[in-house]
């Protein structure tokens, strides 16, 4: 794998301290020592120098970074001009500052090198070279000074120098004008970086404007290139009778899809037998979209490029082309669709004891709703007669739905019940109400199958040995959980012995203490932060969360590659014989994936966090004056933020609290006055202050009781 090599070539020449050499003498090291080809050695080094691990020093001579006092890094910019360094070069080192005069020419999101050097009392860093532009497009508002002048000031105030822009004369745009654009010259000093405006988006301040800058700062695109298109549109919106042959054939059973009433890309369908001793017969249906989505084909390359799909509150911007996400792909009711099933036989404490993956094709009896199928759960005359052959099934599967739910339980899954939000919306896409958003046991029923589905997977394909991407969740830092344990020690709580060897069981244990207490919703919070990012890796690392030791995303190929390639995977491996050639191919394929995968992830959480953040904000600018209870979900040296019952959440500037001698204490999640105190949890009475929408920020005013 190509990793490994990398990680090969640095180890082995750390080990033996081959620095300053020249690329010649490194290559002729590298190809002795691991018996490379001389000039696989020469381009490996190539690649370690643009990845910034190995650099180049005086007189054409190479070091790691390490060797030459560099550490490696993300910039985090300023709107004062400064920057901070977060090192991705491991350990647990504080972000480090860089003054102006150190940065060069690195921006904000830059991959740099840095020296570290102490001034006075603290470190200071200075960027010694500049690894990887991040090359995001720069959302901003546009200045015009003449004809052929003019600047971009960003909204991210993280990129502190407005950008140079000669080619707005080519579009159709004035001064105060939101614009896209995308630099191309990059300066060192008091300089500004020149660019080019690659879009005009429109009146500032608008709403749907204001989103369509969040959406082009991420990088997204609703459109689809034209091959891609055009390759959707070739795909049959029907299933031929050629297709099915070798497949199960599944459309004689009692299957139906769960979803909410307007969803359109339906990925899974279910099906149940309950036996008399007790064991069931779950089957889990999913979109077989590796059917129609090639490797390597354009559907193939955009998908992958994509990583995701991105769900806002009023459009979605899907992974495939919606011919294949609400078409041919998606299971509608009534008409034959290809899948890859999981059919499991579960006893009566939840274990799957046998199971079976496969081709098949579906018919599905029904497009059921969330709420329509708890209605059935809760005897509801009218919904169970109109579904009255099917009530028996929905019974089998609540039935084994709890049944599971114990199981889990007892190894240990931690349930969050966060709160979420829905959004009333009016036809020019203002919000006219922000809502609660209830799960209902049947939303959690769903989920329960698809874990199991999930968990199968993850098993069956980890015992061949094949080259897979599971989806991991380490177990936490033992550091965050030492400073986890001393702050739940403040409540008289024990979380268990050993930070380092912390078990879900224990973190459990602590949330089923605190149901009910005042302080719950602060020991979830402080919990939650103190754990790891589940994230997509092609070793097998196991899910703290859920307390699995095999778990990977299997049910949701239409809106997710690493499901979308673990379909191929099964097909080319499972379900046939194993090619050597093919098989070393996905082993490297998979490395590459874990990372895009995980950070397209991060990047369409972050979307649609932002997105929601401009609704709330729209929201609740009609709204100023008013008065509420909310609760306080962050503290910090500034201030407070609160958040109320519908998830809206604002801050509290200092200014905007009682008066007081405030100090914040980090480990307690704490400000502290001689009178007044605010922690997370804690009940407050605010009123809303004002609202920036071009910031998406709320501020509130913390009223004296």
């Amino acid at each position: 794998m190509q990793e490994d090599l990398f990680i090969n070539a640095l180890d082995f020449i750390k080990e033996h301290q081959l620095y300053f050499r020249t690329r010649t003498e490194l290559a002729r090291n590298l190809s002795e020592g691991l018996g490379l080809e001389y000039t696989n050695s020469y381009a490996l080094i190539g690649k370690l120098i643009e990845m910034g691990d190995l650099v180049i020093e005086g007189h054409d001579k190479l070091a790691t970074p390490e060797a030459l006092g560099l550490r490696k890094g993300v910039l985090i910019g300023n709107a004062r001009g400064f920057a901070f360094c977060k090192f991705t070069d491991g350990g647990e080192t504080p972000d480090v500052f860089i003054p102006p005069v150190s940065l060069k020419t690195a921006l904000h999101n830059d991959v740099v090198l840095v020296k570290v050097r102490k001034n006075g009392d603290r470190s200071e860093g200075q960027v010694v070279k500049v690894v990887e532009r991040s090359e995001k497009n720069i959302v901003g508002t546009l200045d015009i000074v003449n004809p052929n002048l003019a600047f971009v000031k960003p909204d991210d105030t993280r990129y502190f120098k407005d950008i140079v822009i000669r080619n707005h004369g080519k579009f159709k745009v004035k001064a105060g004008d939101k614009v896209v654009c995308r630099i191309t010259k990059y300066v060192a000093g008091d300089k500004n970086p020149q660019g080019v405006l690659t879009e005009v988006l429109g009146l500032n301040g608008d709403p749907k404007i204001e989103m369509l800058a969040i959406i082009r700062e991420n990088n997204l695109y609703e459109e689809f290139e034209p091959d891609v298109l055009a390759e959707a549109r070739k795909l049959p919106q029907s299933v031929p009778v050629e297709a099915t042959r070798g497949r199960r054939d599944f459309t004689g059973d009692n299957i139906v899809t769960i979803d909410s009433a307007d969803t359109r890309d339906i990925d899974d369908a279910v099906g149940i037998v309950e036996h008399p001793d007790g064991h069931f017969t779950l089957s889990v249906h999913i979109a077989d979209v590796s059917e129609y989505v090639k490797q390597n084909s354009p559907l193939d390359n955009e998908a992958y490029k994509r990583g995701t799909s991105v769900y806002f509150p009023d459009l979605v911007y899907p992974m495939l082309p919606r011919e294949l996400s609400n078409g041919i792909c998606s299971l509608n009711p009534k008409v034959t669709r290809l899948t890859l099933s999981v059919i499991m036989e579960i006893d009566e404490q939840g274990e799957v004891y046998d199971y079976e993956i496969c081709e098949g094709f579906i018919k599905s009896r029904e497009k059921m709703t969330y709420d329509d199928v708890f209605a059935i759960f809760n005897d509801d005359p009218q919904v169970c007669a109109k579904y009255s052959d099917m009530v028996k099934d929905f019974k089998a599967m609540q039935k084994l739905h709890r049944i599971l739910s114990a199981k889990r339980k007892r190894r240990g899954a931690l349930e969050f019940d966060l709160p979420e939000c829905k959004f009333e919306m009016d036809s020019a896409g203002h919000v006219l109400e922000v809502k609660l958003f209830e799960r209902n046991e049947a939303h959690m029923m769903i989920e329960s199958f698809m874990l199991e589905a999930n968990e199968t997977v993850a098993l069956a394909c980890h015992k061949e040995k094949l080259p897979f991407l599971f989806r991991v969740h380490e177990q936490p830092d033992g550091q965050k959980m030492f400073d986890f344990f001393q702050f739940a020690s403040q409540f008289g709580l024990k979380v268990a012995n050993n930070p380092d060897k912390v078990t879900p069981k224990d973190l459990q244990r602590l949330l089923k203490t605190v149901e009910g207490q005042p302080y719950e919703m602060l020991i979830n919070s402080v919990m939650l932060r103190s754990l790891q990012k589940a994230r997509y890796a092609p070793k097998n690392l196991g899910h703290f969360g859920i307390a699995a030791v095999n778990y990977c995303h299997f049910t949701s190929p239409i809106r997710r590659y690493p499901d979308l390639l673990i379909h191929r995977i099964i097909k080319k491996f499972y379900l046939r014989n194993k090619d050597k050639k093919a098989l070393e191919y996905y082993r490297e394929f998979v490395e590459e994936a874990s990372d895009l995968t995980s950070e397209r992830e991060k990047l369409a959480e972050s979307a649609e966090r932002q997105v929601d953040d401009l609704k709330k904000a729209d929201y609740m600018q009609n709204h100023i004056g008013e008065i509420y209870e909310g609760t306080v979900t962050g503290a910090t040296n500034f201030g407070v933020f609160v958040a109320l019952p519908n998830t809206v959440e604002g801050m509290c500037p200092l200014e905007n609290l009682p008066t007081d001698n405030y100090v914040f204490i980090e480990k307690l999640y704490k400000l502290a006055g001689s009178k007044h105190d605010y922690q997370l949890g804690q009940k407050v009475r605010i009123q809303v202050e004002s609202v920036n929408l071009r910031r998406r920020q709320i501020n509130f005013k913390i009223l004296e009781d």
